[in-house]
């Protein structure tokens, strides 16, 4: 009967102490899809969400289970995980594509460029353009130009002063026209143009003034 009692409190404690004696393992966590899962595309985005013309933005990504990532518009193959800085000149859709055995995924992300807004706080241009006939036939322009950046004259002259003469002899009556061209807002391609014309008549041979 001892025997008993002693071999029951000894199976007893045996059941309590064992169970100590082993540590059990929570299951690991999971940082890749289950096999026969696409890839998963957890972040793709563009950052700041706006930039002005020749400003820059930062795309962002994070994928998980994917063997090759891609993104388009000239980007090309990246790591599972990173950044690019980025200047598209207009507004832009950017694909990220994630493959693996099982098939692919695809996420867009758009960089957005703002468009520029012309101010109109800036005076156009003021143009005095003329002119007149010289005693040879020939003509002689004359210009003034208040408030400009570039002035320029057609009929192959090209780009002149803010003022100035020029003569001229065509061989038949040519009209002549004054352009005059202004930033009007903060970015380059915000250009306003002023222009005025002159008729000149062809060159009059001989003394046009019959001495």
């Amino acid at each position: 009967m001892k025997k008993l009692v002693f071999l029951a409190l000894s199976l007893l404690s045996l059941a309590i102490l064992i169970p100590g004696c082993f540590t059990v393992q929570a299951p690991a966590a999971q940082t890749t899809p289950p096999a026969g899962q696409v890839p998963v595309i957890g972040t793709f985005s563009s950052s700041p969400s706006s930039i002005n013309p020749g400003g820059t933005q930062t795309l962002i990504w994070n994928v998980t289970g994917a063997n090759t990532v891609t993104i388009d518009n000239g980007i090309g193959q990246v790591d599972v995980a990173g950044s690019r800085v980025i200047s598209p000149a207009l507004s832009t859709t950017y694909i990220l594509t994630a493959t693996n055995s099982s098939g692919t995924s695809t996420r867009s992300s758009v960089a957005t460029v703002n468009t520029a807004t012309p101010s109109t706080d800036r005076t156009p241009p003021v143009i005095a353009f003329s002119s007149t006939l010289n005693s040879d036939g020939s003509s002689t322009l004359a210009w003034n130009v208040i408030g400009a950046d570039t002035v320029s004259i057609d009929q192959y002259i090209g780009v002149v002063d803010a003022s100035g003469t020029k003569v001229v002899a065509p061989a038949q009556g040519t009209t002549y026209i004054l352009s005059a061209d202004y930033a009007i807002g903060n970015w380059a391609n915000e250009i306003g143009t002023v222009t005025k014309s002159v008729a000149v008549p062809a060159q009059i041979t001989g003394t046009p003034w019959g001495l």
